[in-house]
């Protein structure tokens, strides 16, 4: 068994020639004008959930990159 870092609680491996790079995709909405968004966002989580899945069933590592406004 391959050993994982413990600062990655075991969800990724330590090496992979490539991922899946999920930039600012989780977000709440609550903002001036996020129900226009939405019209977009509802197609676009499909999409991504669909390449996720996709990337998994190839072994391929999905990274979410989001900072929240600093919350996370």
């Amino acid at each position: 068994m391959t050993k994982k870092s413990p600062d990655l609680h075991g969800n990724a491996p330590d090496n992979a020639s490539v991922a899946l790079l999920l930039v600012d995709v989780i977000i709440d909405l609550e903002f001036a004008g996020g129900d226009d968004l939405l019209t977009y966002a509802l197609p676009a989580s499909g999409n991504i959930a669909l390449l996720k899945r996709r990337a998994k069933l190839a072994g391929i590592p999905s990274i979410y990159v989001d900072d929240n406004f600093g919350k996370w």
